[in-house]
């Protein structure tokens, strides 16, 4: 497979780390959007550890279809975002999500069509402010077919996308999705409740098992769901958490201190759904969604507002 263009659809602290990996890359990156925000990118560019990238903006479906399409939206966002991607998606397009949680390939290809998915999982460690993005070297991408093989479409955009970031070729990649999930659902939203960095939960236990407390649940989830993880798939927190600096933020801490929406629903609320569904009691995550729509809510104006 040859890939001559990507585009990128959605430009937070995923597809920004998406574009720094193709930086000098043969190939066109182009950048989706409309409107105001178009000409903003195009006027602005992106600055990512400090260097700005100009970028090259384009309405979705204007231009010959890409060899790779990367959806780097917000949860929340992708929904009105299906049309956009359609548009970009021509008969050899790979369509690759960067997006948090289980449900984002489903729904894809529910709307360009099972072929043109290869499956992602990404862990990165990025706070983006405005249009500025700050990136440590923590983490690393994996990729794979949704069966386990080994593709040629696997290998080439693997190959593209390795080097800033390693970009490796997973066998289970259903898995190892399974594995963030279980991490992003846990650490993520303990994280926001307490809005304090890294070095809290390098340094303090109660906040690792805080955390804990939800992994427990979510492996629960797991096996109802047919996938065989243990509490040997969950990193040690305190060795994991070691690596990454200790004023760091995930990003729905970001979220809540930046007074964004966040991706509780894609995380938690999807958890809670797959466990009505399957008759598995999940108490900790109930109260942890209760607790992250509570400040939500909060940072949108409830409070403000007349009863």
């Amino acid at each position: 497979m040859d890939i001559q263009a990507v585009s990128i659809l959605g430009l937070g602290a995923e597809g920004s780390v998406a574009l720094r990996a193709l930086a000098g890359k043969p190939c066109q990156v182009r950048i989706l959007a409309r409107g105001e925000r178009a000409e903003r990118l195009r006027r602005q560019g992106i600055t990512i550890n400090g260097e700005t990238y100009p970028l090259h903006v384009a309405e979705p479906g204007t231009e010959p279809p890409p060899q790779l399409l990367i959806v780097a939206v917000k949860g929340y966002q992708l929904g009105d975002a299906l049309e956009d991607i359609a548009a970009e998606t021509g008969p050899d397009t790979v369509v690759m999500s960067l997006l948090n949680g289980l449900s984002s390939e489903r729904i894809l290809a529910e709307r360009v069509g099972q072929v043109h998915l290869i499956y992602c999982m990404s862990q990165i460690n990025a706070k983006k402010h405005g249009q500025r993005v700050d990136f440590q070297p923590v983490g690393q991408i994996w990729i794979g077919e949704r069966d386990g093989s080994v593709t040629d479409r696997v290998r080439a955009v693997c190959a593209l996308l390795n080097g800033w970031v390693p970009c490796r070729i997973s066998r289970e990649i259903l898995s190892d999705i399974w594995r963030k999930y279980l991490f992003n659902a846990s650490y993520n939203t303990v994280q926001a409740i307490l809005r304090g960095p890294h070095l809290w939960f390098q340094r303090i236990p109660e906040a690792r098992a805080a955390v804990e407390c939800v992994m427990e649940e979510m492996l629960r989830l797991a096996n109802a769901q047919g996938v065989p993880l243990t509490w040997s798939d969950v990193p040690d927190l305190e060795a994991y958490l070691k690596p990454y600096p200790s004023d760091g933020l995930c990003s729905m801490a970001q979220d809540i201190l930046e007074k964004r929406p966040t991706e509780i629903e894609l995380l938690i609320g999807e958890a809670l759904e797959l466990a009505a569904a399957s008759g598995v009691e999940m108490p900790v995550c109930r109260f942890v969604r209760h607790l992250v729509k509570t400040l939500e809510q909060a940072n949108a104006g409830a409070l403000e507002r007349a009863p």
